[in-house]
């Protein structure tokens, strides 16, 4: 089950990332840089406690004039377990991602999201790659 869940996400990772993307990857090069965590929702929790997290770093990323997109996968095919989901965050470059890694975990402007994060869901694994945009026809 976890296998499926894993590959279904890469997959679905590598199409959505076109549609960030588009118009928004570095000048230098056509890949961006993600993370993305594969999680279980705690029990009494929904979908819309992990969006709360997703609200506080958008605001965080506007807040350091930061280029940062999210995503929430929830797979709805093969062998799942209800509850199962994938949040991706991507960056258009390293220097994106570590400018905004440092404010949210060595500051600590993330403290406030990762509590509502934590109490929301358990994550089994997490996990970074570099996607590399081939083509977008998707506008």
């Amino acid at each position: 089950m976890k296998k499926i869940f894993s590959v279904v996400t890469s997959i679905f990772m590598l199409f959505s990332i076109s549609a960030y993307g588009d118009d928004h990857r570095s000048s230098a090069s056509n890949s961006a840089v993600a993370e993305f965590w594969m999680c279980q929702l705690n029990e009494g929790q929904t979908m819309d406690d992990v969006r709360q997290l997703t609200k506080i770093v958008e605001k965080y990323t506007e807040s350091i004039e930061g280029k940062a997109g999210q995503w929430i996968f929830t797979p709805f095919s093969g062998d799942m377990t209800p509850g199962t989901f994938a949040l991706m965050t991507v960056w258009p470059n390293f220097e994106e991602m570590g400018k905004g890694f440092q404010g949210w975990f060595a500051e600590g402007a993330g403290d406030k999201g990762m509590v509502i994060f934590n109490r929301a869901a358990s994550c089994s694994t997490r996990n970074f790659a570099t996607i590399e945009e081939q083509f977008n026809m998707m506008d």
